[in-house]
């Protein structure tokens, strides 16, 4: 499977830029690195396409 890139701004820990199968992927190896005992807001989330362009899945994580 392709991997995809991802730039997720999360409170108080900042921007950070992944390669995953998916987002979740993605979230589970941030949350590892971070501390797997805590909860964090994600303030942003990107999936990052080939050239260059964003799209925005904030909404779609934050379920709004």
């Amino acid at each position: 499977m392709e991997l995809e890139k991802y730039v997720i701004t999360i409170e108080y820990f900042g921007k950070f830029e992944r390669s995953s199968e998916n987002i979740f992927f993605a979230l589970d190896t941030l949350k590892n690195e971070l501390s797997p005992d805590i909860r964090f807001n994600i303030l942003s989330a990107f999936v990052i396409k080939e050239d260059g362009f964003l799209i925005d899945i904030t909404s779609f994580l934050n379920g709004s």
